[in-house]
């Protein structure tokens, strides 16, 4: 029998496919619920999700919607979403979106331009353990980095550009650089890869969770997994339900699908080294900010994505999706709902402060960057301690551990083992699936 810990995406998706291959597992979770990050709130009116907030649809994962008969529930962004937004010099600006946007936007400086089109013959090479914020200033310019990466890191990792590692974030611009000495080379040369569009559920991004929670029939609820340890040709599981007395389970494989701070405990007696270097792994604290509004008193279109905000700007907020401009029946037609995103690795304290406190300053500056006239018709506060685990050195420092325990039939899959994209967690579980039913 395999053990899977954590009901996550990646949990799900590997149960999942055990079930359909009739091959013998149990999946525990430690919550009364599955879904782990993905989380969609349903608050009178409004949708609300407080994990991911949209997925990336390639054909991969397109069969996986249609396997599952959820492609009729798919509710792809509006075609605006491809506009993206930056705050810059005290107001939303729009992103270039292609060469000729480029050249006759004033978005970029002149010099930030010449240093783009001058990328394809930068002769410098990538070093080890290279930063995301290096890379791209010694690729382009400190300016283009600033109101480009930085806060584009920031939407996806809520990190720091200068702690998260090129190599562990964007492996394949590494790629370009190394095969073709040019990044802008690599990409019309290969592309940006698959082609994928954005897309939501109806229900929200939790339809997917809990129809995978439907398909499976071997879940634990309410169960700790106490310790994981090698027990002759297979693992000793030690579980925990509802506070009762410890269970020992002999496992074929156990699988941990849980967060790493989550394996570092599991692991702390059996493998204590291993266990020290997963609870270094840093995961950014976040808190959002739903808030909705009479569209009659929002000045600005609004008209894309959302609006990021650089550190350079010195922003309270972090980032922010208009939610409504996006994806249709999340709050009232008359209405126009926001999620701001506040702390991450370069502000946690900000994450720290009452909810009151949060709430007054992100519809503050929601107000004055939006233009907007009367007061929020709704607000709602959650947030997560740990959310988004940083692709960081200390991540890469515990990656040969985990290729060393998967020979003991301790394997790892999770949002942290490789990608934190949605897409990429449910094809990583996919082909772990696999190889475990050979």
């Amino acid at each position: 029998m395999i053990v899977i810990i954590g009901a996550g995406i990646s949990g799900l998706t590997l149960a999942y496919e055990l079930e359909k291959a009739k091959k013998p597992y149990m999946l525990i979770e430690s919550s009364s619920r599955t879904g782990g990050y993905i989380h969609s709130v349903q608050m009178n009116a409004y949708t609300l999700e407080v994990g991911p907030n949209s997925v990336l649809i390639d054909s991969a994962f397109q069969e996986f919607l249609d396997e599952l008969n959820l492609s009729s529930k798919v509710e792809q962004a509006a075609a605006i979403n491809k506009n993206r937004f930056v705050y810059k010099n005290n107001q939303i600006q729009k992103i270039p979106s292609n060469p000729i946007s480029l050249l006759f936007s004033s978005f970029f400086s002149f010099e930030a331009k010449k240093s783009i089109f001058k990328e394809i013959t930068n002769k410098t090479k990538t070093v080890e353990n290279e930063s995301v914020h290096d890379f791209f200033t010694r690729r382009f310019s400190q300016s283009f980095t600033n109101y480009t990466i930085d806060p584009f890191a920031t939407g996806i990792y809520a990190g720091d550009i200068h702690q998260l590692l090129i190599e562990e974030t964007f492996p394949s611009l590494v790629a370009y650089e190394r095969e073709f000495g040019s990044i802008i080379k690599g990409v019309f040369k290969k592309g940006f890869g698959a082609r994928r569009k954005t897309a939501s559920l109806k229900g929200g991004l939790q339809t997917l969770t809990n129809t995978l929670a439907e398909k499976i029939y071997s879940i634990k609820y309410n169960t700790q997994v106490v310790s994981v340890k090698p027990a002759g040709s297979g693992v000793e599981v030690v579980i925990q339900e509802n506070a009762n007395e410890n269970e020992t389970i002999l496992a074929s494989d156990v699988v941990f699908c849980c967060p790493a701070f989550k394996a570092s405990a599991i692991l702390s007696n059996s493998f204590p080294i291993v266990s020290d270097k997963l609870m270094q792994v840093n995961y950014a604290p976040i808190k959002a900010v739903f808030a909705a509004f009479k569209r009659k008193d929002v000045t600005n279109p609004m008209n894309g994505f959302g609006c990021l905000y650089p550190s350079v700007e010195s922003s309270f907020l972090a980032g922010c999706i208009w939610n409504s401009s996006i994806f249709k029946n999340r709050c009232p037609e008359d209405e126009v709902l926001t999620t701001s995103f506040i702390g991450g690795i370069n502000h946690p304290e900000y994450t720290k402060l009452s909810d009151e406190e949060i709430i007054s300053r992100a519809i503050a500056q929601l107000k004055n960057d939006l233009r907007i006239t009367g007061e929020p018709s709704f607000v709602h506060v959650a947030g997560w301690g740990k959310a988004i685990p940083q692709y960081d050195i200390h991540l890469k420092n515990v990656r040969n551990d985990l290729t060393e325990l998967s020979k003991k039939h301790i394997f790892f899959q999770s949002n942290w083992t490789k990608s934190i994209s949605l897409g990429e967690c449910v094809q990583g579980a996919r082909k772990l699936a696999g190889e475990l039913i050979k």
